[in-house]
This record gives structure tokens, sequence and C-alpha cells, in this order.
């Protein structure tokens, strides 16, 4: 165990310390930390919130690029609500991730750049090899509920494997993406999107069939 902490401690730039160390105690993985804090980084979690990270996992809250500043950013867990980790997955800084009540936010492997918001009422799950852009919106309720309209204001978002997801792009409920898609920087995906499409605009639309990206 001391040798893993050496390792994590003074293998990332940065860590914040203290508070890598309390969340871990408070979420059970002290002998085996799983969940990395960067500074500026502020974590709630209400009672029975929980954040889960599966074995060889590693979930990275607020971390920088390299000579680059440390933003305020947040991550907060209403009660019973879930964050559940699969694989090694980085949050950069700047970002908002809210987990309401008895919502679950699930993610494979990747990462989320600058300033990405992720709002999560019910379920929102996110695959492995996953790329998501700067100031990216993903949310699966529009938060207020239209008269005649209750039964489309929350509905869960599924984003497959292997997803590229464009500069201030919006992914809104409802929607499903599939493997090997690119959300175009600006896109508001209202609708599903095929495996190995681009779509762009707003509304979203597909523009390209067959794309392939690294």
């Amino acid at each position: 165990m001391f040798k893993r902490m050496i390792d994590i401690f003074f293998g990332y730039r940065r860590l914040s310390v203290l508070k890598t160390l309390y969340i871990n105690f408070k979420q059970g993985y002290f002998g085996n930390l799983r969940i990395l804090v960067y500074p500026r980084m502020k974590i709630g979690i209400a009672r029975k919130g929980k954040i889960v990270v599966h074995k060889s996992a590693v979930l990275h809250l607020g971390t920088a690029w390299e000579r680059s500043n440390f933003n305020n950013s947040s991550l907060k867990i209403d009660r019973a609500g879930k964050f559940i980790v699969n694989s090694i997955f980085s949050f950069h800084t700047g970002g908002y991730i809210n987990i309401k009540k008895g919502g679950k936010l699930e993610i494979g492997s990747g990462y989320a750049s600058n300033d990405v918001d992720i709002t999560c009422y019910r379920s929102i799950k996110i695959g492995d090899y996953v790329a998501i852009s700067k100031g990216v919106v993903i949310s699966d309720s529009n938060d207020h509920v239209i008269k005649g309209m209750e039964e489309f204001n929350t509905k869960p978002i599924v984003i497959g494997e292997h997803v590229g997801i464009g500069r201030r792009a919006m992914i809104l409920n409802g929607v499903t993406i599939g493997d090997g898609a690119i959300i175009a920087a600006g896109a508001v995906v209202v609708r599903d999107v095929p495996a190995r499409c681009m779509v762009a605009g707003v509304p979203a639309k597909v523009i390209k069939e067959d794309v392939e990206w690294t």
C-alpha cells in the first residue's frame, strides 16, 4: 500500500493529497486509492450517495493540462445518487458534475476536457475510449416541466464506445449515440446518432457516414 501511495502522489502533477486521502477514506478505498483529486476541486456527497470505482479503475477529478491553471470544479452527488467508474477516466479542471437524487452516472475510459457540464437526473451511461471536448453539456433532463409534455422531461442518455464529442456540443435527454460516432463542435443532439456517423448543426443531423477517427 505504501508503494502505491508514493507512486500516486509523485506520479501526478500537483495532486491534492489531503482531499485525495479524505475522499478515498470516506468512500472505503483508503487501502487502494481509486479517486485522485486535484486543486480547486469541490466534492459534496449527500447521505447514501456513492462513488463506486471498480477494481483497477481510477477516477481523476480536476486535472489540468501541462503548463495550464486549475479552475474551480465541482462534483455534487445528491441523496442516493451513484457515480460508477468502470475504467480510467479523467475530468479536467473547470468541470461541473451534478448527480441528482437517485440518479446514476456511469462512465468507462477516456477524458472530459475543461469546463464540461454533466447533469444526471436519472441515468447517463458513457462507454470506453470516449473523448469529450471543452465546454460540452450533457443533461438527461430539460430541467423544467412543459405542460402537456411531462413524459419527455427526463430520459436516459447512452453514449457508446470510441465516441468523440466536439467543443461546446450539447447532448440532450433521451439520446443514444452509437459506437465510433463523432459529434461536431457546437452541435445540439436531440435524437439518436447511428454508429460511425458524424453529426453537426442545430439540431444535429448526419453529415457523413462510415467515419473513423483516432
